[in-house]
């Protein structure tokens, strides 16, 4: 695909041509009927993965004008007031509502968000404008633990998952979902210097919500946008420095320590080492030369194989 074919590509279209990054809002209303969710949420959510209960700081957010939702998009709690999503989710909205599903279905609204830098309301991806916006609540959502956002970029040939709200292109309003991991490639190659590039996961209505190290609650990026086998993933150590800033001021909590950085006991590869969290300290595991670290199904963490 050429770079101008994906510059000119389109941010909120959910068509197969397009590089969408929104979706519409169901309308808001009580009589809302949520009855065939469950025959809406198979097993092939955000092309090929799974539900992301494990990851209790994914929230689904809807976008509103004038008190009227209008569009949905995904994201992720960093402090107990404050949202990570997509610039596009924030930028020219006047509130939002979000729900923490896997964390007791903890719901707070907001009137309040920002972006670093994005301020376009066009249908096509800048790929000179950080995609990424926080929406700070109006009460506290409360989790034991919070995501870490990370301060450096991942190497490029590493993989990431990537968390959002759409099951094989329908929206759910209960759910989020965990895709399978991706390869990340350079977004300069692409046209999008800010960004990483993967093969394509995501769908309308992902947007914003988080990319992560498998087997972490480690943030490196957003969902941006997608289209022609490819997407574009905001990251988030280009804006760290900000975020954080935004966190002490808007956070009005501070996130309970994360002793091991965002690595969980199942654990990640660090080349041929196995990296992992136990009795809240890193530990890890040179692999022998005959054995190559790698993701154990059997016992669902990372071990040498």
């Amino acid at each position: 695909m050429r770079i101008e074919d994906l510059v000119r590509l389109s941010l909120c279209l959910a068509t197969s041509a397009a590089m969408f990054a929104c979706a519409p809002g169901q309308p808001e209303s009580d009589e809302y009927d949520d009855s065939d969710e469950s025959a809406q949420e198979r097993d092939d959510e955000i092309i090929g993965g799974s539900v992301a209960s494990a990851y209790p700081e994914a929230v689904l957010i809807e976008m509103k004008n004038n008190g009227v939702v209008t569009s949905i998009c995904s994201g992720s709690l960093v402090a107990p007031k404050v949202v990570l999503t997509a610039g596009h989710c924030v930028f020219g909205f006047t509130g939002w509502n979000v729900t923490a599903p896997f964390a007791q279905n903890q719901k707070a609204s907001s009137t309040s968000g920002e972006t670093y830098d994005w301020d376009n309301d066009g249908q096509f991806v800048d790929p000179n404008q950080h995609d990424v916006g926080l929406i700070y609540l109006s009460k506290a959502i409360t989790l034991q633990s919070y995501p870490t956002v990370a301060t450096a970029p991942v190497t490029i040939g590493s993989k990431v998952q990537n968390i959002g709200r759409i099951d094989n292109g329908k929206a759910s309003y209960t759910k989020l979902f965990i895709g399978p991991q991706v390869v990340t490639k350079k977004g300069s190659s692409f046209g999008f210097p800010l960004d990483y590039a993967t093969s394509e996961t995501i769908q309308s209505g992902d947007s914003g919500g988080p990319v992560i190290v498998p087997g972490t609650h480690k943030i490196v990026a957003v969902n941006s946008g997608a289209g022609g086998g490819t997407q574009v993933l905001a990251r988030v150590d280009l804006v760290s420095t900000w975020i954080q800033e935004k966190i002490a001021l808007n956070g009005t909590a501070p996130a309970p320590t994360d002793p091991c950085g965002g690595v969980t006991f199942a654990g990640q590869c660090n080349s041929n080492t196995v990296v992992w969290c136990e009795n809240n300290q890193l530990q890890q595991l040179q692999c022998s030369a005959n054995k190559t670290c790698g993701f154990d199904n059997a016992n669902s963490y990372y071990n040498c194989l």
